[in-house]
C-alpha cells in the first residue's frame, strides 16, 4: 500500500493542480513519465481522500478540470509543493520514510549525532541528505555554536511547524490498495 507521501506522482499532482485547475491530458504532458492510467488512478484516489474535486463541463466537447479543494488538511504541503520547482531531490526528501521522524525529532534542537542516536536505523548519509535538503526548502534551521568543539544544532522552521501535521496527515492517506491475488481453480 502506498500513502500520498510515499508517491512522487501524487505529489507531483498536486503540485501542479497547485499552480491552478488543469485537465488530464494538461497533468499528463507536464509529468513526465506518467502514464494514463497511474494518472486516473491517483486522480480517483486524492479525490476519495478529498484532497482534489473533478468539474465536468456539460457543453460539448466534455472536458473535466481537476481542483484542488481550498479547505482541506494538506494545505500547507499543497502550498509548499509550488516553492520545491522542478528539483526531484526536492520531492524524494518529501517522500522519503525518514522525513517525519526527523522533523519530530527537531521539534527541540538537536545536533546530527543526537539524531541519528533518537533513530538508530537511519544511517549518517541519509540523514545528512535529508537535512541538506529540509535545509533549502526551509523546514528546519541550522545554528551553528561557536564553542570548542564547534557544535552545529538544527531544529525546526516555523514553516516545519506549520507542515507537519500536513505531512503527518498525508502519511496516512493511502492511495493505493495491495493487490488481491484470485484463488488457483
Amino acid at each position: 500500500m502506498k500513502t500520498l507521501l510515499e508517491c512522487k506522482w501524487a505529489l507531483q499532482i498536486l503540485k501542479n493542480l497547485a499552480e491552478g485547475p488543469k485537465r488530464p491530458s494538461e497533468l499528463l504532458k507536464l509529468i513526465n513519465g506518467l502514464s494514463e492510467r497511474v494518472l486516473f488512478d491517483r486522480l480517483r484516489a486524492l479525490e476519495r481522500a478529498g484532497v482534489i474535486y473533478k468539474k465536468a463541463s456539460s457543453q460539448s466537447p466534455l472536458r473535466s478540470l481537476y481542483y484542488i479543494k481550498a479547505e482541506n488538511e494538506l494545505s500547507e504541503l499543497i502550498l509548499l509543493l509550488p516553492k520545491i520547482g522542478q528539483n526531484s531531490n526536492y520531492l524524494k526528501v518529501l517522500s522519503s520514510k525518514w522525513i517525519i521522524p526527523i522533523l519530530t525529532k527537531l521539534k527541540s534542537p538537536a545536533s546530527p549525532k543526537e539524531v541519528l542516536i533518537k533513530l538508530r536505523s537511519l544511517s549518517q548519509k541519509v540523514l545528512y541528505e535529508n537535512l541538506k535538503i529540509m535545509l533549502e526548502i526551509g523546514l528546519i534551521e541550522r545554528r551553528v555554536i561557536p564553542d570548542i568543539p564547534v557544535k552545529v544544532l538544527y531544529q525546526l522552521s516555523k514553516e516545519g511547524e506549520r507542515i507537519l501535521p500536513a505531512l503527518i496527515k498525508a502519511k496516512s492517506i493511502i492511495l493505493s490498495t495491495p493487490k488481491i491475488q484470485s484463488p488457483a481453480p
